[in-house]
C-alpha cells in the first residue's frame, strides 16, 4: 500500500506539471480547461491521497505496536494476550505476514507450555496429597502418643472457663478424627481408629467429672442468691436447682433459657427445678439426649 501511494503521489505531481503547461492534455472532459482548474483538481487529489496515506500509516503504526506488544507478552509467557494482539492485524496490512509467522510461533509455544503446565499440575496435586497424608499420619501418631503418655485433666478444673477448655480439647480431637475418617489411606484410617477409641474412653470417664465440677462451681455462685445446686442420677446426668425463686414458672423458664446452652455442652440429660429442696414434685427440661461417648462437635 505504501508503494502504491508513493507511485500515485509521483503520478499526480507529473500530472500537475503537464497540466500547468497544457491544461487540455489533462482536463479532457471539460470544454474550457484552465491552469486554475488543473491546480484545483490536483489539490483535491493530493488531499485524498494524503488522507489515505495517513490512515495507512496509522494502521501500520498500530500493527507495529501490536507486534511489539505481542513479543513482550511472549517473553512473559502470556500467550493468550499475545494471540489477541496479533489477531487484530488486518490482512491488508503490510505487517500481516510478520504477524502470522509470530502467531504460528505463539501457538507452538502455547501447546508445549500447556502440556508442561498440566504435567506440573498433576505432580503438584500428587505432592499435596502425599504431604497431607504424611501430615495426617504424623499428627495422629503425635496425638496417640500424648494420650498414651497421659493427659493431665486436673489443669481443666476450678472455673467454668477451664472446664470449657477441656471440651475444646475433646473438640480438637474430634476434628482430627473426622478428617482421618474421610481419608482413603488405610494407614491413616488405622491410626484414626486407635485415636478415636482412646478419646471415646476418656470422654466416658471425664464427662461425669465435668458435670460434678460444674455443679460445685455454680453452687458456690448461686448460694448468695439462695439457690441450691446439686447433681444426681447415673453419671451425674441430672442437675437440680432449688430455691424460692422457682415457685414461679416464669422464673424457671427465664433461668432455663439462660443456662440451657452451657448445660447442653456438659451433656446434662435434665435440669430440674424445685421451689424448696425437699419438694417431691419438680419441673424439668430435657437437654442432651446423646451419649458421653459421642465425639464433641461445636456449632459453627
Amino acid at each position: 500500500m505504501t508503494t502504491i501511494l508513493a507511485f500515485l503521489s509521483f503520478a499526480l505531481f507529473i500530472t500537475l506539471i503537464v497540466g500547468l503547461v497544457k491544461p487540455s492534455l489533462i482536463l479532457r472532459w471539460t470544454n474550457k480547461p484552465t491552469r486554475l482548474k488543473v491546480f484545483g483538481y490536483w489539490v483535491l487529489a493530493a488531499f485524498l491521497i494524503g488522507i489515505i496515506t495517513v490512515a495507512t500509516e496509522n494502521d501500520q503504526e498500530k500493527a507495529k505496536s501490536s507486534i511489539e506488544a505481542a513479543k513482550n507478552y511472549i517473553e512473559k509467557e502470556n500467550y493468550s494476550s499475545a494471540i489477541s494482539k496479533l489477531e487484530n492485524i488486518d490482512k491488508e496490512n503490510p505487517l500481516y505476514s510478520e504477524a502470522q509467522l509470530l502467531l504460528q510461533k505463539v501457538d507452538s509455544l502455547n501447546k508445549i507450555t500447556e502440556g508442561e503446565r498440566q504435567l506440573a499440575k498433576e505432580v503438584e496435586t500428587k505432592k499435596v496429597a502425599e504431604d497431607k497424608k504424611n501430615n495426617q499420619k504424623e499428627r495422629l501418631e503425635r496425638e496417640i502418643k500424648s494420650v498414651n503418655d497421659g493427659v493431665d485433666f486436673s489443669t481443666y478444673r476450678g472455673t467454668i472457663d477451664a472446664l470449657q477448655m477441656e471440651l475444646v480439647l475433646f473438640g480438637t480431637w474430634a476434628n482430627i478424627i473426622s478428617e482421618g475418617e474421610n481419608s482413603n489411606d488405610p494407614e491413616v484410617q488405622k491410626l484414626t481408629k486407635q485415636l478415636k477409641a482412646k478419646v471415646v474412653s476418656m470422654q466416658i470417664k471425664e464427662f461425669p467429672k465435668l458435670r460434678k465440677d460444674y455443679s460445685n462451681i455454680v453452687a458456690k455462685k448461686m448460694w448468695e442468691n439462695d439457690i441450691e445446686v446439686t447433681v444426681d442420677g447415673a453419671n451425674n446426668k441430672y442437675i437440680n436447682f432449688s430455691g424460692g425463686i422457682f415457685a414461679a414458672n416464669k422464673n424457671k423458664q427465664d433461668f432455663q433459657n439462660e443456662v440451657h446452652k452451657v448445660l447442653e455442652m456438659f451433656r446434662f440429660n435434665q435440669s430440674r427445678y424445685r421451689w424448696y429442696k425437699g419438694a417431691d414434685e419438680y419441673t424439668y427440661w430435657t437437654i442432651y439426649e446423646g451419649k458421653d461417648s459421642d465425639l464433641v462437635a461445636f456449632d459453627k
